[in-house]
């Protein structure tokens, strides 16, 4: 919106204002305060700082096209009038005609001459505000009066309720809507304090400060104020709603009702009440469930209650957060400073912000962004930061509480846990009641529901173990309201230590642990530059929906909303495994489609050494194509119609990829030919893997269509060949969620039809309609080939436990050294292939059709449908044919 020039002058004239008297009385509209010129200068130079979200520029716009705005506002404060005066005459927004119970001062906004230093009376409010409305001007109104305690403020008087009356009164005489919207001005990112301190008796809390403190609070926060705007109240629907409520009745319930609002938004930017860690440890330890579990451990160790009562206070001061609000505002610069110095942009979905937003206004937030780097720490929680939103308290792995790291996190939000509870009852116990305590407390938390980072590049499997005690807390507060937001946070290029780390992980080599050292090795990240930086919000889960959902579908009849939280153990389960897919499912939807990753794809489908450049371009045009047809989310560079600016993204990609020595350059301009080194193909395969996942349904079609020794196919034959490859992938991919698969199947056909990739011959057979339609099938196939041969090397592995039991890290070097042999002597088409990961997704495999087990040591040995090597030979041969393409694949 264009802004109009410094206060313009919204009405003409001179009228006088109006003192009280007896009779008739006559009531010229007031006229809006206008500042002499060393004041006009003085506004512009310290409010013109203010930070105004251009959706409230949007919702002050729009409510004042369909009714009456009136501004309302927490406690009275002439500062907040003078700067919402300042803003609504900057952006063109209806001006303030009527402000109440402002006092006669210097500055008093309606007086004029002498009237600003009389001491006489002013109109009686409720005729003047009466007068406002039915001329269809803007008003704003004060719910209250600060407190009187603080030093700098003259005695309160209660406020009354005759001007909420008269609004309502007003409101059942007109049909024009009266629509009361909820201001709040954030002049310090302190949250409101449980605890008083001295200094809050003489000046007043930060939530309703004396005049002196308002006075500093602006003169150090001005450059970072802002003014945040909840959704219009609709005073006529109210009325309309309430016929029989009196006109005193309504007044309160809309009082009532605005103020929730204006501190429902200030919690947003500024979260919940604050509490001392001390409170905190020991509400918590005083809980009954922890007290059990306390009295139990204490049994079973034979200790004293006290004893076991310390070292769970211990377990806890290593636990919990501390989030300070001055450390938030250092690392917030200093993220701004590190995404300008590494990252060519961040790119945020402000739409979905604005989705969580509203979610929040609402109920507690649970945030389940994808892990994929260290960064992701820091990603989401300046991203909140910089757009007014409270930021969550964040799950980390106690591997991270190392000095100074460790405290710094701390101070940011993060809550350390331990990786395993195994065999500590009572460490579960308290991290469960911390959690319930947050949500209690109305704390938003942010966890990886992958556990881990991601080291394929894909979306790992989630993890159930925080999600259910979420899931459990939530069960046990009925009123409360939770949503869950999968978030997807990717990178053009991770940095070059994490990339180092993952290929040497992936190809077998161990975990290393983490410690000051690395990140000061780090410091050379800041010499290159990564590309952009995403965050994307998938669709916001409310879990008492989607567990109605669930208990409706599992019961085949309808659940009302409050039995949505009466689940028997085994449904409970159900539940939490839902969720998670769910959720996983959310976040697969949103990963964006970045250059780096589009490149990986096309270099890894090429068969031969190099790739021209013009045969790149030209090839990532097909896949892109192709991704739109799926309705994925593609960059802005990629989207666009400009072919400059689709070809510069690319190039930026090759740049990217031969700055990390992933991919070697020959020649220059369009005859440039790029390779990829067969030792780095491994770390391509996690760029690859980024997007892989909006092939597979399509890629498991052309599978199972190829792999037929006719030239076409029933539904019949396809649905089997399909249902058991899925089944392959099932511990690498999560498929769509909450449909059958038979639905799934024919929804990827009909696309695939619609596409004139696959079609209908005589009688429901399916056959292939081109050698276009071919090639792509070729394609989508081609992407999972590298897992296909993962999992033919691991149950070609599986022979190893013939001989008897071995531990699982020993099983993955022999099957990795075997792989390298099926490699070199041609039975291995792909490099990548040779994946630690992929190897793991297939134990589970063997595991499922029992030819692995395990035992109480986790040691591998053969499982009953495991006997001789027939076994081996017959399982490995249920993936090997699926790999009968590969010379058409070379072909292609």
């Amino acid at each position: 919106m264009a802004t109009c020039g410094f206060y313009p002058r919204a009405l003409s004239g001179s009228v006088p204002f109006v003192t009280e008297k007896k009779g008739p009385l006559s009531l010229p509209p007031p006229q809006p305060y206008e500042p002499h010129p060393i004041l006009r200068w003085l506004y512009r130079r310290f409010f013109s700082h203010i930070h105004v979200d251009e959706h409230w520029i949007d919702a002050v716009s729009r409510a004042a096209d369909g009714g009456t705005v009136v501004y309302v506002m927490r406690s009275l404060s002439w500062l907040d009038f003078l700067c919402l005066d300042f803003l609504l005459k900057r952006y063109g927004l209806p001006l303030v005609r009527f402000v109440n119970d402002l006092g006669l001062w210097i500055l008093e906004p309606f007086g004029k001459g002498d009237r600003r230093l009389s001491l006489r009376r002013q109109l009686p409010e409720a005729p003047a505000f009466r007068k406002t409305l039915d001329e269809g001007a803007s008003a704003l109104l004060f719910l209250r009066r600060p407190p009187p305690f603080a030093l700098g403020r003259r005695r309160s008087e209660q406020m009354n309720a005759d001007l909420f009356e008269t609004l309502v009164e007003t409101q059942r005489k007109q049909t024009r809507p009266i629509l009361l919207v909820p201001q709040t001005f954030v002049w310090t990112k302190l949250p409101p304090h449980h605890r008083r301190s001295v200094f809050d008796i003489f000046f007043g809390p930060s939530e309703t400060p004396g005049r002196v403190r308002v006075f500093f609070q602006f003169l150090l926060n001005y450059r970072n104020a802002l003014l945040r705007s909840g959704p219009p109240f609709n005073v006529l629907e109210f009325v309309e709603q309430n016929p029989n409520l009196s006109n005193l009745a309504l007044a309160d319930k809309v009082r009532y009702a605005l103020f929730r609002r204006i501190e429902r938004e200030r919690a947003l930017v500024l979260g919940p009440t604050k509490k001392t860690s001390l409170r905190l440890r020991a509400e918590i330890l005083r809980s009954p469930r922890v007290q059990k579990h306390i009295g139990s451990a204490a049994r079973v160790s034979q200790k004293s209650l006290r004893a076991v009562t310390k070292e769970a206070d211990k377990d806890l001061r290593k636990m919990i957060a501390a989030p300070d609000p001055m450390v938030l505002g250092m690392l917030h610069r200093f993220c701004m400073w590190l995404w300008n110095r590494i990252y060519d942009g961040v790119v945020v979905d402000h739409e979905g912000i604005e989705r969580i937003r509203e979610a929040a206004r609402h109920g507690t937030l649970v945030l389940l962004p994808s892990h994929k780097s260290h960064i992701d720490y820091m990603v989401l929680d300046d991203v909140l930061y910089a757009n007014a939103m409270n930021t969550p308290l964040i799950a980390a792995g106690d591997n991270l509480n190392f000095w100074p790291i460790g405290p710094i996190l701390r101070r940011a939000g993060a809550f350390f846990i331990r990786r395993s509870f195994r065999g500590r009852k009572l460490y579960s116990a308290l991290v469960d009641a911390y959690i319930r305590k947050l949500i209690v407390e109305g704390f938003n938390i942010e966890f990886f529901l992958e556990g881990g980072r991601s080291r394929t590049g894909k979306l790992l499997m989630p993890k159930f173990g925080l999600l259910s005690m979420v899931v459990d807390a939530v069960l046990t507060l009925r009123n409360k309201k939770v949503f869950f937001v999968p978030i997807y946070i990717g990178y053009d290029r991770i940095i070059q230590v994490e990339e180092e780390a993952y290929e040497h992980e992936v190809g077998g080599g161990d975990k290393r642990k983490e410690s000051f050292g690395d990140f000061l090795k780090s410091s050379r990240v800041l010499q290159s530059k990564y590309g952009r930086l995403y965050v994307e919000f998938g669709k916001i889960l409310d879990f008492d929906e989607l567990a109605s959902h669930y208990k409706a579908r599992r019961k085949k009849c309808a659940v009302a909303p409050d039995e949505s939280r009466d689940l028997t153990p085994a449904v409970r389960r159900a539940v939490v495994q839902h969720l998670a897919y769910r959720a996983a499912y959310e976040t697969s939807q949103v990963t964006v489609v970045t250059p780096t990753s589009l490149v990986a794809l096309v270099l890894l489908q090429h068969d031969k050494r190099g790739m021209r450049l013009d045969n790149l371009l030209s090839a990532s045009s097909v896949i892109i194509g192709m991704l739109n047809q799926l309705n994925a989310r593609v960059s802005a560079p990629l989207r666009g119609s400009d072919g400059d600016v689709y070809q510069s993204a690319i190039m930026q990609a090759l740049r990217l990829f031969v700055q990390g020595s992933m991919i070697t350059q020959h020649g220059e301009g369009a005859e440039a030919i790029y390779q990829v080194p067969e030792e780095r193909r491994i770390g391509l395969e996690y760029y690859k893997n980024n997007i892989v996942h909006f092939f597979v349904p399509q890629g498991l079609v052309a599978l199972a269509l190829l792999s037929q020794r006719e030239e076409r196919a029933s539904k019949e034959q396809l649905g089997a060949s399909v249902k058991e490859l899925s089944r392959f992938f099932k511990y690498d991919f999560v498929f769509r969620v909450g449909v059958d698969f038979e639905t799934a199947l024919d929804d990827v056909l009909a696309q695939m039809i619609r596409n004139q990739e696959v079609d209908i011959v005589d009688a429901g057979y399916f056959s292939v309609p081109t050698p276009a339609a071919s090639s792509k099938l070729v394609l989508y196939a081609g992407m999972l080939q590298s897992f296909l041969e993962s999992y033919r090397l691991a149950f070609r592995g599986s022979g190893y436990l013939l001989r008897g039991k071995v531990s699982r890290k020993e099983w993955l070097k022999r099957v990795l050294a075997l792989g390298q042999r099926m490699y070199l002597s041609g039975e291995i088409q792909c490099r990548e292939s040779l994946s630690r990961p992929n190897l793991e997704s297939a134990l589970h495999l063997l595991k499922d059709r029992h030819m692995v087990q395990t035992d109480a040591a986790d040691f591998l040995l053969a499982g009953a449908a495991l006997k001789d090597a027939s076994d081996v030979e017959n399982a490995e041969g249920q993936i090997a044919k699926y790999l009968t393409m590969v010379p058409r694949l070379e072909q292609g």
